[in-house]
């Protein structure tokens, strides 16, 4: 999202950046387009999202954003991540996890980001992303890593899922099954915690439906 249209509504979640961050904002140079943080193209949300990773306050800028993100407006890159990151970041909030921004902005800096893409071809999860860093000294965590990896141009998905709904129950049967339950008793749509697990939403969000429901019936059997 370009800094032009973010507001001053306070974020309750995070500290407030300061009022003179914008300037410094990569989206105000002449050659980065603003309406690359609006499109629906994949090579201009790839432009923007190199120009948010360049940013000197993409933390400043993300924690803006998600102010103004609410139910119904989700809309552009903002801060590095786009609508359905900074939705899975909010519900990773909900059950406790929250990212040091600081650490992620360290992560992707020119210092680390060769060491970070190369852990997201040869790591396979988050889990052993994280392992392997902190074996390189860096205290990090999880949502951590995955705002990093999310930076940086990454899928960064919390399961591995092949597609289908014997597979969902494989994943949600495990120890996933107490993080969905929290979830959907705060109001979570199940569309939303198929974009947290960081699945594709529609099949997804229905073998995740259809998977609790099958749990329920056994439950209640």
């Amino acid at each position: 999202m370009t800094i032009l249209n973010i507001g001053s509504r306070r974020d309750t979640t995070m500290a407030a950046p300061p009022p003179d961050w914008k300037v410094n904002a990569r989206c105000r140079a002449e050659d980065v387009d603003a309406e690359d943080f609006f499109t629906t193209g994949k090579a201009g949300q790839k432009r923007a999202r190199e120009a948010c990773v360049q940013c000197p306050v993409i933390v400043e800028c993300l924690r803006q954003t998600r102010a103004f993100d609410d139910g119904t407006y989700r809309w552009g890159i903002g801060g590095g991540l786009d609508g359905l990151q900074r939705r899975a970041l909010e519900l990773e909030e909900w059950l406790g996890n929250r990212p040091n921004l600081e650490m992620a902005r360290l992560l992707v800096s020119p210092v680390w980001l060769g060491r970070l893409v190369r852990l997201r071809s040869s790591c396979g999860s988050l889990d052993g992303m994280v392992r392997a860093l902190r074996g390189d000294g860096l205290m990090v965590d999880v949502v951590t890593v995955r705002v990093a990896v999310w930076w940086s141009g990454g899928q960064a998905p919390r399961v591995a899922w092949r597609g289908d709904t014997r597979s969902m129950r494989a994943v949600v049967g495990g120890e996933l099954l107490e993080d969905v339950l929290r979830l959907r008793s705060r109001g979570a749509r199940y569309a939303d915690i198929a974009g947290w697990m960081g699945v594709p939403r529609d099949p997804g969000m229905r073998a995740l439906k259809d998977v609790l429901a099958g749990l329920e019936a056994e439950e209640a059997s």
